[in-house]
């Protein structure tokens, strides 16, 4: 090792008579460098520990557990609309420190810790340095992610689509019957569909289902879940909801979506629905009540359309 230039200085004074003694000099800046070796792997483990996850709520829980020691705070939060994510925990007021992520010049998310005090300099400098860890499990969770969403959503009426129902529906239906919860389920078919799209064409055709959509959405609660099942049949699951209130709900979708107003898209006449409802019984699956609530609609269909079926 390259011995620092004091030590220099003592070789070049004049010999002396006896052997010279070895000279051992003392790095001032070697524990720097243990402590800024032991930073790195920290940091290099965390990355690694972040990077295991695809869930963007699991890396920012884990990522603020590893700075829970070093930088004191009673709550954070954590906003990112390209994936409507809003994640909080603690108290979130006070005195705040935030910071807007982006790499490359995508904007990523803002994460804002919150405490009663003032952030002191050396805190804020231990946060920075270790937000670097962040950055890219937070960019790869968000990209997977927002690809998981495409692939869940109707490109058309931007509802939850078949897949997407088949995979968390079934979930839901299990959770209101083991909770003893009211759940209704809703199966709904525009009338004459094929003669819009025949007679005004598929972008007409593509118009009337985004305002079938937006009908539906309207009138349910956020609480409830939307799906469009393919081509003009959409489902819906409404949560803690009785037989009465899947009949009202579903008379407000059918009396709104047959008093749409659809001249300035070529659809002269107007568009009319047919609903088949039924409740989730204690010994249902996903299937048996699906099952269920579709025979009740091609009853509806059955017996003039435009109408709402019980099953």
């Amino acid at each position: 090792m390259e011995l620092p230039s004091t030590s220099r200085l003592l070789e070049s004074e004049k010999p002396l008579p006896q052997p010279r003694a070895q000279v051992i000099a003392l790095d001032p800046r070697l524990e720097d460098r243990e402590r800024g070796g032991r930073k790195y792997v920290r940091l290099l483990q965390l990355s690694d520990l972040l990077s295991r996850h695809l869930e963007v709520e699991q890396i920012v829980a884990a990522f603020m557990s590893e700075i829970a020691g070093k930088v004191d705070h009673h709550g954070y939060r954590f906003v990112c609309r390209d994936v409507e994510s809003r994640i909080e925990h603690g108290i979130t007021d006070g005195t705040r420190a935030s910071y807007r992520l982006k790499l490359q010049n995508r904007f990523l998310g803002e994460l804002t810790l919150f405490r009663a005090g003032n952030f002191a300099s050396r805190e804020l400098c231990d946060l920075e340095e270790t937000l670097c860890c962040l950055i890219y499990p937070l960019k790869n969770a968000l990209l997977y992610q927002i690809a998981l969403k495409s692939a869940y959503r109707d490109p058309i009426t931007g509802l939850n689509n078949r897949t997407s129902m088949e995979k968390y529906l079934p979930r839901e239906i299990d959770l209101a019957r083991r909770h003893q919860q009211p759940m209704a389920l809703l199966v709904m078919d525009l009338d004459g569909f094929k003669q819009i799209n025949d007679r005004a064409g598929h972008d007409t055709g593509d118009r009337v289902l985004r305002e079938t959509a937006r009908v539906i959405g309207r009138t349910v609660r956020n609480t409830d879940l939307v799906y469009r099942y393919g081509g003009d049949e959409f489902v819906g699951a409404l949560a803690q909801t009785d037989i009465h209130g899947a009949v009202d709900v579903s008379e407000r979708i059918r009396s709104s979506i047959e008093a749409l107003d659809l001249e300035a898209t070529g659809v002269a006449e107007r568009v009319r629905v047919s609903i088949g409802i039924t409740l989730v019984r204690h010994n249902d699956d996903f299937l048996s009540a699906f099952k269920r609530a579709d025979k009740a609609l091609y009853q509806a269909k059955l017996n003039g359309k435009n109408q709402i079926i019980i099953c």
